[in-house]
């Protein structure tokens, strides 16, 4: 695990994904000086190419940057979307492990956690800058919480994220390992039928089979081929999220609904690669 994090430590923002505007950046600074950190903004933040926060090269560069300075104990992404995946190649693995630093976010971050978990680092699973003004207020604190304090390491480790990236990640050296632990999902914006066709993917590379048990987060704004999601014709999937994690995922595993975590007011700090709190 990465080391707690104390009073005045240096937390370096970064654009793994999507590009930043100027405004948030400012206002994610002011975020982590009002919990007692110091927030560094590194040179080239607001670049831009295309949708993404610069070229992959420069926002690994900025990443990297973080990881080679001892005094960055942190790197809070400010934004998901996506594109931190096509960085994780650029990444130095070996910088990094040498002295672990927190990677914080959620989202599209899946990716950069997955690739840290692949190292055996933990990470946290929190929200981005820029949803941090919208997360419920508890867990909003609890983040900081969370790397102020020691991770507990005993009992079943959290792995996982964003269902959508970690679907991108099979079959990769980046999806996390879930032999014994807990998987964390969550997910925005998708058709039923595409949460039906990831599940079956895990459940056909064996993924399901590996895992302690399933915790399900929020699954936000999902559609069907319906008129009413905007289709010309009524085409129903028929089976809701729970009635998929049924066909799925073994019967003999634990399943945990209404986990707090996702894209809504609701994003509950988790210590991915340490025990889950309560």
């Amino acid at each position: 695990m990465p080391a707690p994090l104390k009073r005045g430590d240096q937390i370096m923002l970064a654009a793994p994904a999507r590009f930043v505007q100027p405004e948030d950046v400012v206002l994610a600074k002011e975020t982590i000086e009002k919990a007692g950190f110091k927030a560094v903004i590194p040179s080239g933040l607001e670049a831009r190419d295309g949708q993404f926060g610069g070229t992959d090269s420069h926002r690994a560069g900025i990443i990297n940057q973080g990881f080679a300075d001892p005094h960055i104990r942190a790197i809070w992404a400010m934004r998901g979307g996506y594109g931190s995946a096509r960085i994780l190649p650029f990444l130095n693995a070996e910088i990094y492990q040498a002295d672990p630093t927190w990677i914080i976010g959620f989202s599209d971050i899946t990716a950069m956690h997955g690739w840290a978990d692949h190292l055996g680092v933990g990470a946290l699973h929190a929200p981005v800058a820029n949803t941090y003004a919208s997360t419920d207020s508890v867990h909003a604190r609890g983040m900081w919480d969370r790397l102020r304090e020691p991770s507990n390491t005993q009992g079943i480790p959290v792995v996982g994220g964003n269902l959508s990236v970690l679907y991108s990640l099979l079959g990769t050296p980046y999806f996390p390992t879930p032999e014994g632990c807990w998987l964390l999902i969550e997910d925005l914006d998708e058709y039923l039928y595409h949460i039906d066709r990831m599940f079956l993917a895990f459940k056909l590379a064996g993924v399901f089979d590996r895992i302690h048990g399933l915790l399900v987060g929020t699954f936000s704004d999902l559609h069907d081929n319906t008129r009413a999601h905007g289709q010309s014709h009524d085409n129903p999937f028929g089976r809701n999220l729970k009635q998929m994690v049924a066909e799925h995922v073994p019967a003999s595993k634990e399943v945990r609904w209404d986990v707090p975590v996702g894209h809504g007011t609701l994003n509950m700090p988790v210590v991915l690669g340490a025990a889950l709190d309560g």
